[in-house]
């Protein structure tokens, strides 16, 4: 009798083994199981799925295509919410019916759908960007030389009547720089300040953020008339601007130069600490820039010739750069980000039609090429939701 008890509970044992690995626990949370999802636009027309959303596996590199939507022409740049379940979507339309998108995205049914959408009024849009608070949204305008600023109501559909503020002047590169070309937005890690950087005519402005700022009011986000010029070198066309996770040092990429610039910031204050080239061939390519989760490496990419990402490590006092590497990559390499654990870095490669995943090297920030593509027309935007 105590044999068969013992050998009762033996094949117990052994058949819940079995069971175990035949029907593996689904309750494994996204985070618990290595997975993410990135965000991607792409240039092609309102009928086809120009934006679409992957989930990732943190653990392989492997990427499954999850949902997409159609409706928004050319979302050549997209922002998010910070819980990832709001996304901001510029539609590029050649600037008469251009709009402003605000999306939804549910992460537990894996579903996408548009809230609403606004005109930018004749403006066209290149970049897009949240406040601080998450209830306003801001575009840079490339044609027509302006930013917008859009409220959000509080299921952060966008509300009617915006605010625009215009620019004027121009620099010596007459095929670039005839006019203005805001090319980014960006706010301060301290939310006091927005900076707008403007490729045509090399500066960076600067603008206080109002502390009376009131809801659903777009004119009341930006202190226009409080307006700070920051000058950059003539002709070097102020690309993109990102801040280290530490909150005291900016880098600026500058398109048309091929050069970085890295200031130190503090209460409003930006002071030029180096200057250092990216792109030796001056191609006027360089496009996007992102610092490493832990802070320790930049990496910027440049396109038009010896397409690829420029990898430097940060000096950790002050902030400098120094180039380490440079990884190549398919042509025209408009955007790229690094996952939220900072072991991979995805690219858009827009001639290539296609995105590349690179595994990081943490300590090192060296990047490999592990053969992992998603074919893809025309991809413009990528970003880790």
């Amino acid at each position: 009798m105590r044999a068969n008890k013992v050998l009762f509970i033996v094949l117990s044992l052994w058949l819940g083994h079995i069971t175990s690995h035949a029907q593996p626990d689904k309750s494994i949370s996204n985070k618990e199981a290595g997975a993410a999802f990135f965000l991607v636009g792409r240039y092609v027309e309102s009928n086809k799925e120009a934006i679409k959303i992957y989930q990732f596996d943190g653990q392989t590199g492997n990427t499954e295509y999850l949902c997409g939507l159609k409706g928004i022409p050319n979302p050549a740049f997209l922002t998010s919410s910070s819980n990832g379940e709001r996304i901001y979507a510029i539609g590029d339309d050649n600037g008469e019916k251009s709009t402003v998108n605000a999306l939804c995205f549910d992460k537990e049914t894996g579903r996408m759908s548009l809230l609403n959408s606004q005109s930018t009024n004749g403006e066209l849009p290149i970049y897009i960007t949240l406040s601080s608070t998450e209830d306003f949204v801001l575009t840079a305008n490339y044609m027509g030389g302006s930013i917008t600023t859009f409220a959000l109501d509080k299921e952060g559909c966008l509300l009617h009547g915006t605010n625009l503020i215009r620019f004027a002047g121009s620099g010596p590169n007459r095929n670039r720089q005839e006019q203005p070309h805001p090319h980014c937005v960006v706010f301060t890690p301290d939310g006091r300040f927005l900076l707008a950087t403007d490729l045509g005519t090399d500066n960076i402005y600067l603008f206080p953020v109002s502390k009376q700022a009131e809801a659903g009011k777009a004119y009341s986000l930006i202190d226009e008339f409080g307006r700070c010029n920051i000058k950059m070198e003539a002709g070097s066309g102020p690309r993109h601007i990102c801040f280290h996770p530490n909150g005291k040092v900016a880098y600026l990429i500058s398109e048309l130069s091929g050069k970085i610039t890295v200031f130190s910031y503090k209460e409003g204050k930006l002071n030029r600490l180096q200057t250092i080239v990216c792109d030796p061939f001056i191609a006027d390519g360089c496009a996007d820039i992102h610092i490493s989760p832990d802070g320790k490496f930049l990496y910027a990419s440049k396109r038009l010739k010896e397409d690829g990402i420029v990898i430097y490590s940060i000096e950790p006092k002050q902030g400098m750069l120094t180039q380490i590497d440079y990884q190549p990559t398919g042509l025209y390499p408009r955007s790229f980000a690094i996952s939220p654990d900072g072991c991979y870095l995805v690219v858009v490669c827009r001639d290539s039609n296609c995105i590349q995943i690179f595994e990081r090297n943490k300590v090192t920030g060296l990047l490999k090429d592990i053969g992992k593509r998603i074919k893809l027309d025309r991809p413009a935007f990528v970003k880790f939701l």
